[in-house]
């Protein structure tokens, strides 16, 4: 995948992790790097919302990729994981 898609999934996943987060209430600074799940942010509903629009959006079949939470908690993992789903999270 080319540097522009990487940059693109980035983009998008940003916008959905600010939207769900400001549907919480959460407007707080969001870095590429922060802690979604694990800091409490989002939680197992935002996870299921999350996982069905990744399969939706780019037909990433989470029970084929050895699915671990990690590979969502943080907007970096996720582009990561959309760019290469067969990868192990880092």
């Amino acid at each position: 995948m080319t540097t522009k898609a990487g940059s693109e999934i980035r983009s998008q996943m940003r916008r959905y992790i600010v939207q769900r987060l400001l549907m919480k209430g959460d407007s707080a600074p969001l870095s590429d790097d922060d802690l979604l799940f694990t800091s409490g942010r989002l939680d197992s509903l935002d996870a299921v919302e999350l996982i069905m629009s990744i399969e939706t959006d780019h037909g990433i079949n989470f029970s084929d990729i050895g699915f671990d939470l990690t590979r969502l908690d943080s907007i970096s993992a996720i582009a990561g994981l959309v760019v290469q789903p067969s990868a192990e999270p880092a």
